[in-house]
C-alpha cells in the first residue's frame, strides 16, 4: 500500500505543480490582453497623424470631384449653346 500511496502522492504533487504553471501562464495572459496593452499592440502608433492624412485625403478626393463635374457642367452648356446657335 506504501508504494501505492507514494504513486499517488507523486502524481498529485506533479498535477499541482503542472496546474501552477498553467494558472501563472494564464494570469501572464490575461495581463496582456488588458484594453490598453490590447490596443497599444494593434493600433498604429501614429493614430492621429493617419486620422489627419485620411481626412485630407478625402478631401482632397471631394475637391477633385467637384472640378470634374464643374468640367462635365461646362462642357454641356458650351455642347448646349452650340446646338442652339447651330454651331454643330
Amino acid at each position: 500500500m506504501d508504494s501505492k500511496a507514494a504513486v499517488i502522492k507523486s502524481e498529485m504533487i506533479r498535477t499541482r505543480a503542472d496546474l501552477d504553471r498553467k494558472i501563472a501562464q494564464l494570469e501572464i495572459r490575461a495581463r496582456e490582453l488588458t484594453p490598453r496593452r490590447y490596443a497599444r499592440r494593434h493600433l498604429p502608433e501614429h493614430a492621429l497623424d493617419r486620422a489627419v492624412g485620411g481626412i485630407l485625403t478625402l478631401v482632397g478626393l471631394r475637391m477633385a470631384w467637384k472640378q470634374v463635374r464643374q468640367r462635365r457642367n461646362r462642357r454641356a452648356q458650351l455642347r448646349a449653346a452650340a446646338v442652339g446657335h447651330g454651331g454643330w
